[in-house]
């Protein structure tokens, strides 16, 4: 035998492991751009990368709020089937909402009507702080 095979049969290569992909030092990793979902980057396959095309989606027709809303009661109806927690968390928060909003519309309709009576009472003091001025002449 001569020193060839010595050298041979001493450092058998071992398949590359975990840790020596993780571990490879930074000089020699190399960086190239991958899509989303593929598992070579395209310079290494040597093919160009082709984009497709999106295909021409038909617009839909102005929908009415009848068919919105039948499209947001299957949405949810999914979701229920799906989720019930998360159904109930959307639900309540709908409410709460409603609730809401039902509140600030009270609210600026008793602002309005208050600024009324209050514009109201102020030119009643003043047709008769006019009246009371031209009485006495």
């Amino acid at each position: 035998m001569g020193k060839r095979d010595r050298q041979k049969k001493e450092k058998p290569e071992a398949p590359p492991g975990l840790f020596d992909k993780l571990l490879r030092p930074w000089k020699s990793q190399r960086v190239t751009m991958t899509q989303a979902g593929k598992k070579q980057a395209p310079l290494r396959r040597g093919k160009p990368v082709k984009q497709k095309e999106k295909p021409v989606t038909k617009e839909r027709p102005a929908s009415t709020s009848r068919q919105k809303q039948l499209r947001e009661l299957q949405t949810l109806l999914t979701i229920g089937k799906r989720d019930p927690e998360r159904l109930a968390a959307i639900i309540s928060r709908l409410l709460h909402e409603s609730r809401e909003r039902e509140e600030s519309a009270k609210l600026r309709f008793e602002r309005l009507v208050w600024e009324k009576a209050e514009e109201g009472k102020k030119e009643d003091e003043e047709q008769d702080a006019g009246k009371e001025g031209a009485e006495p002449a």
